[in-house]
């Protein structure tokens, strides 16, 4: 009979990197999420979008043209090691930052560029974002007290980081055991 041989750690990364979540096959799933978020987001604040850089000219367009948000701001998220893939791979995703109203921020000097070194243990979800970069966006947009609305809650990440600088969170998470996740997370 035929035995597998046991997979490599790299093959591991490669099939964890692999996994697809809910709405993640078509970016058009985001973006009716950010209409609605415009409906709901109080005057006078942000809605911050993580996206892939192939997805920003599709994304900035249907803002200009189906939402009342003002595309403000671009910002890189450079996650300090390359990705999987081969020839020139990204280590970098995109941010755009939409404005509703004239938001205030808290510092006047913030870089478009945030270095936060990329999570490789996802078991998690396979987007999870380093708890550090969440908060530096939060920081800078928000005051204690707040809250901060995450429509793609994922593993939680953006609660716990609400948690930790004294803001107050709703997350909103379609697959049941990504809520799981999110709800053990950030109850610990």
């Amino acid at each position: 009979p035929h035995q597998r041989r046991p997979s490599s750690q790299k093959q591991q990364r490669q099939r964890a990197y692999k996994r697809t979540i809910v709405g993640d096959e078509n970016p058009l799933t985001s973006l009716a999420a950010i209409s609605a978020c415009y409906r709901v987001l109080k005057r006078n604040s942000i809605c911050i979008c993580f996206t892939d850089v192939k997805h920003v000219g599709m994304m900035r367009s249907f803002i200009r043209d189906y939402t009342d948000f003002k595309d403000t701001h671009c910002l890189v998220w450079d996650k300090v090691n390359i990705g999987m893939g081969f020839g020139f791979r990204y280590r970098y995703e995109m941010i755009l930052v939409l404005e509703k109203g004239k938001p205030k921020y808290n510092s006047n000097s913030i870089a478009n560029v945030f270095t936060f070194k990329r999570l490789y243990d996802l078991k998690d979800h396979p987007h999870m974002k380093p708890q550090g970069l969440l908060e530096s966006l939060i920081t800078h947009a928000s005051q204690p007290g707040e809250v901060v609305l995450d429509p793609f809650m994922g593993s939680g990440s953006t609660g716990l980081a609400c948690k930790t600088l004294g803001r107050k969170f709703i997350g909103i998470e379609l697959e049941d055991k990504y809520h799981q996740v999110a709800l053990t997370r950030v109850a610990s």
